[in-house]
């Protein structure tokens, strides 16, 4: 089909380019108005017991908690596995996220090779206000917490020997997350029309296939 045949087509098929437009300014209205998420990140770190001889990690990188730091986080999310990221700095809204609370080990190496060496924990909060995503902030620092204690009360470890949490804020900043609407408005409207002419295309060579098919 060439590209005279093609303007043909749409011009005599004017009805479903109509409604192509019809269709595709709909998804550019709800593309543009998606409503804000707001959005937390902060670091939980586990702290060994003091001792005069066995100092915690933050004094001595040899008595790294990291094996615990993994433990928190699958009895946090119930055995759930987190996506594999690239980079540290990808957040639960960026992987279509936009509500919840997100406990993981940050990967320090990369997508196709992990380093979970990390002596913290990443925690992410979104949801669509910032009264809701403080009050689960809060809410996942508790959780971190519970689940040592728990861990520990089945260990019978004693108090003066437990491992500790420590959040690395008690005010996190919330962010709030907006898309680019003038992106979205493009990307819809052009996956729009080009669909709409591929159904052009499409009814065309149908049409041309009855025609020329034998009585």
């Amino acid at each position: 089909m060439t590209t005279r045949d093609l303007i043909r087509a749409m011009l005599q098929r004017w009805y479903v380019m109509v409604l192509g437009a019809v269709i595709s300014l709909g998804f550019v209205y709800v593309s543009t108005h998606q409503p804000t998420v707001y959005w937390t990140q902060f670091n939980v770190v586990l702290l060994g017991p003091t001792d005069p001889e066995f100092p915690n990690y933050l004094e001595d990188p040899h008595l790294t908690l990291h094996p615990m730091v993994g433990l928190v986080a699958d009895h946090v999310n119930g055995g759930a596995r987190s996506m594999m990221t690239a980079s540290t700095d990808t957040s639960m809204v960026g992987q279509g996220i936009q509500s919840g609370i997100q406990v993981r080990v940050p990967n320090l190496g990369s997508q196709h090779r992990g380093d979970f060496s990390a002596n913290y924990l990443d925690i992410q909060v979104a949801g669509p206000t910032p009264e809701g995503v403080t009050a689960d902030a809060r809410i996942a620092v508790e959780m971190v917490e519970a689940s040592l204690d728990s861990m520990q009360d089945d260990l019978g470890i004693e108090p003066r020997s437990r491992i500790r949490s420590i959040a690395s804020t008690s005010d996190a900043t919330i962010y709030p997350v907006r898309g680019n609407r003038v992106r979205a408005a493009a990307a819809s409207g052009v996956s729009g029309a080009a669909m709409t002419v591929v159904l052009v295309c499409w009814l065309e060579r149908r049409r041309n296939r009855r025609v020329s098919a034998p009585a």
